[in-house]
């Protein structure tokens, strides 16, 4: 017994190192192994079109690139997530590969990049035109103001078109899609509803400092464009200055990076277009070689049911410790202290305590050319720190927003802070001027230091009617008749939140069908306009439908609706091939639809009349067997009918 034990162990060492053998000598392959990994991960950008500087959807398109590949990925340089993983919780939009999957790529390159046998797996297809989001197209579509001419050549800086607001009412969006025009050409950008800086109105000025003159720029009375200022000009200094700190009416929609450009928000949790703000196109332009135009365009998914918190952008920053000195601002005019030339690793400390209860959806550092790194960190009332989001090296080319798996929540009492590093020195290769102090304003060669957090106030419900809960009824079926009033909504929602069905509110009454009673369920109201008013709402108790029985050329069999919602159903037996017509009369119901079908519910004859006697057109039955006639009144109508088949 031992000596089979020893020859089964031996058997079993001699073929795991001959399957180890059979690895080494067989890398993977790009069809079996890689191509997956690069339809996962990669070709959101690394395709035809996109902002990518080339493609990796082919075998023929990869293989020149493998070197770059390896390099970049075994660096953990790409994707691009400048997240540390040691910290914070897990985030919707990670792109990061496994390290499984650096192995395989790893492995591929350093075997020859092989083919490998048969086709690769199917590479994704991706959306050319709007998504879909809940099985509909945007609600609304609004493009950027103007065109923009992208140069071929040449480095543009960062920098922002406005234009005025299309609503005329505050909109409720519950998800969002920024679609560049010249998407190869876009590196990033961002729309942010928001007033126009104090003192100016739309206009026409420069784009940036020395830039082209377009229009849509706020301009100030004497004709100077805000964004032709910079924080060297000190009687602007001060407006710059307020905009780099402000940490309120920053309404931010969505920012967009190649493979992104798409957000939805939880249940309940909504973006607001208030209609007194305009709306800011920030755009960071990459020239192609080739003159091309931009009009990008924003589209939007109202939200479809009342919405409960509105999700705000919020700079952290109430306070600030600056290299070790508290530094409060009073006032807008306040002299924030510059970064001093040459300074390799300036610190600044911001500060928010939370004052009520708060749910956290999203985390976005922000700074500009001498940023090196951010922290968010959030210290609950017992004490307790969480290192919310750590990004050790920053990168002002990657601008990329840390959207949370599961939203946080930050008890009243809690603070968050954001601490980052400036390197102003000659060691920053992409510092401009080391010798020079930098200022702060929105201009990417000065800085900025915003923590940004996409949050909602727990207890700012967003204002909606009346919630009421439905007593239980006789039957198991309720219908709702909805009055006249202004311009609004009703909505049925179970227990859970969720909407069980919904009906308008306008000039004219409606109705909304029956539906099946559920314990806990709640009718609530909406308004969709300034307007105000009332409105009556009436619950009816729909019993089950009346059924009746008739016979070809017998007497009327009388159908009495009782309740709205209600309907009725008569059954009669004919043969293949008879003429048969249905008759109506005594009709009081008004408006009352009244259908022929068959055992499988195909429809033979159908009429809407509201006439006291009416007749549907002759049919020849196509079988032998049973049939019916449903009588649907119109919306809530009730009353007598009377219904006869006849030989025709």
């Amino acid at each position: 017994m031992l000596a089979a034990m020893r020859s089964c162990a031996l058997t079993l060492i001699v073929v795991a190192v001959t399957a180890a053998d059979s690895s080494a000598q067989s890398p993977p392959t790009f069809n079996q192994d890689v191509a997956r990994i690069l339809y996962e991960k990669c070709v959101s950008c690394h395709r035809p079109g996109e902002v990518a500087p080339m493609s990796l959807v082919a075998y023929e398109d990869a293989r020149p690139w493998v070197r770059a590949i390896r390099t970049r990925v075994a660096a953990r340089e790409m994707p691009p997530w400048f997240a540390d993983p040691r910290f914070g919780r897990p985030f919707i939009n990670d792109p990061r590969l496994t390290d499984a999957e650096i192995q395989i790529v790893v492995a591929w390159v350093d075997g020859g990049a092989p083919r490998g046998s048969g086709g690769p797996p199917a590479p994704p297809s991706f959306v050319s035109g709007w998504r879909t989001f809940k099985n509909r197209p945007p609600d609304a579509i609004v493009e950027m103001p103007a065109a923009f001419d992208v140069p071929a050549n040449g480095a543009l800086p960062v920098f922002t078109l406005w234009s005025p607001n299309p609503f005329k009412e505050d909109k409720f969006i519950e998800a969002v899609e920024l679609r560049p025009g010249a998407v190869d050409a876009v590196h990033h950008s961002d729309v942010t509803a928001r007033t126009l800086p104090a003192g100016t109105t739309l206009g026409r000025g420069a784009a940036w400092p020395g830039g082209p003159e377009v229009d849509f720029v706020p301009v100030y009375a004497d004709g100077t464009s805000y964004n032709g200022l910079t924080a060297d000009e000190a009687a602007r200094r001060a407006a710059l200055r307020a905009e780099a700190f402000r940490t309120t009416d920053d309404y931010r929609l969505l920012f967009y990076v190649p493979g992104g450009g798409f957000q939805q928000f939880p249940a309940g949790a909504v973006k607001r277009v208030s209609a007194q703000n305009a709306l800011a196109w920030g755009v960071h332009y990459t020239p192609t070689g080739k003159p091309t135009k931009d009009q990008h365009r924003l589209g939007l998914w109202y939200a479809q049911t009342p919405p409960a918190h509105e999700v705000i952008t919020k700079r952290i920053g109430e306070a600030h410790i600056i290299e070790g000195k508290e530094f409060v601002a009073q006032s807008a005019d306040a002299e924030f202290p510059a970064i001093p030339p040459h300074a390799g690793d300036w610190r600044i400390t911001a500060i928010t305590p939370i004052q009520d209860d708060v749910t956290l959806y999203a985390l976005w550092p922000h700074m500009h050319l001498r940023g090196k790194d951010m922290t968010f960190i959030a210290t609950y009332p017992d004490g307790r720190e969480e290192i919310l989001l750590h990004v050790p090296k920053y990168d002002f080319q990657w601008q990329l927003q840390y959207q949370l798996v599961e939203p946080v929540h930050l008890p009243a009492g809690s603070t968050i802070k954001a601490i980052g590093h400036y390197d102003n020195s000659s060691g920053n290769k992409n510092n401009p001027r080391p010798s020079a102090p930098v200022s702060w304003s929105e201009q990417s060669w000065d800085e900025m230091f915003n923590g940004w957090m996409e949050l909602s106030v727990d207890k700012d419900v967003i204002g909606r009617g009346s919630v009421y809960t439905l007593a239980t009824p006789k039957n198991d079926r309720v219908s709702l008749g909805i009055g006249a009033g202004p311009p609004g909504r009703v909505f049925v929602r179970d227990v859970d939140g969720s909407v069980r069905t919904s009906g308008t509110i306008g000039p004219s009454p409606s109705f909304i069908e029956p539906w099946t009673f559920a314990r806990g369920q709640t009718i609530q109201t909406e308004r969709l306009s300034a307007d105000i008013g009332e409105v009556t709402v009436t619950l009816f108790d729909v019993p089950p439908d009346v059924a009746g029985s008739a016979t070809v050329g017998g007497p009327a069999v009388q159908v009495a609706i009782e309740q709205p919602g209600q309907n009725g159903a008569v059954t009669f037996t004919g043969r293949q091939g008879q003429p048969v017509t249905v008759h109506i009369s005594g009709n009081s119901t008004k408006a009352v639809t009244i259908q022929m079908l068959t055992e499988d519910n195909q429809t033979l004859a159908s009429m809407t009349s509201s006439a006291l006697s009416f007749a549907l057109p002759a049919v020849t039955l196509p079988a032998s067997g049973s049939y019916r006639v449903v009588v649907d009144p119109s919306g809530p109508n009730i009353g007598v009918l009377n219904v006869s088949v006849a030989e025709k």
